[in-house]
């Protein structure tokens, strides 16, 4: 029987298709979400290249059914919101971070767009029902041997376990229908590890774009896209360069 969620969940029939290939898109604009009204959190928790990229990646269809995990102030699930003709459910594990995501709601008035959980990505089977969503997005913990830091917001956002880093994978797993799409936005030095992750749960990564700091040194980020069931082909596409020299 449907949660009491359901009533928000709206989807689109049909099975997924990937598209054209990304290398035909816009080029990538680091001030893309300079119109995103956010709640002020200092230094700790500023959106970062990271959360650009995913959200200038990210194309979802109309009347997608999109959920963000780890969404942290909400930057990346307004713009969504904002910008495209769907409805974004984000989930955050941090209190006083999900407390700013609804109030990034409020003063982009997407009361009716998107909708935030504070929940950690363990508890979503509690949330929704299986095979819900279209669209995962995530820009996950990029150190998972958990670096210290003097700020405890700054650390919980850009640190976690491996366990912990699982979870995302397998909220992913449980929440993607047949065939449905997530793009994770990751760090270069735990690839294996995600790719292998996904792997298992029958999430084929799809496309990979390698993101440079800077273009003679190696890539930092890695921009993975793929669906749920989907076939073994990957594409490896043009890298994206953030430093000009």
């Amino acid at each position: 029987m449907p949660n009491s969620h359901s009533r928000r969940l709206r989807s689109s029939g049909g099975q997924r298709s990937l598209g054209s290939s990304r290398s035909t898109r816009n080029e990538f604009d680091p001030d893309l979400l300079r119109h995103v009204r956010i709640p002020d959190v200092s230094k700790d928790h500023r959106p970062t290249h990271a959360s650009t990229l995913l959200a200038w990646y990210t194309r979802p269809k109309k009347n997608d059914l999109v959920i963000e995990l780890g969404c942290g102030t909400g930057i990346v699930s307004a713009f969504l919101a904002m910008n495209h003709d769907v409805l974004v459910h984000c989930v955050e594990k941090n209190q006083f971070l999900a407390e700013l995501a609804r109030e990034t709601v409020r003063m982009n008035s997407l009361e009716n767009k998107m909708f935030i959980h504070n929940a950690t990505c363990q508890r979503v089977k509690e949330l929704f029902d299986a095979e819900q969503f279209d669209l995962v997005v995530s820009n996950p913990p990029h150190h998972l041997a958990g670096v210290p830091s003097p700020s405890k917001l700054r650390s919980e956002g850009r640190s976690a376990s491996f366990d912990e880093a699982t979870s995302f994978v397998e909220a992913t797993a449980y929440l993607l229908k047949n065939r449905g799409k997530f793009i994770f936005v990751l760090s270069c030095d735990y690839l294996m590890f995600w790719l292998s992750e996904f792997v298992k749960r029958k999430l084929q990564p799809k496309r990979l774009v390698p993101v440079y700091g800077d273009p003679k040194r190696h890539a930092v980020l890695m921009i993975v896209e793929g669906v749920k069931n989907g076939g073994i082909g990957l594409r490896l596409e043009p890298p994206i360069v953030l430093k000009r020299v």
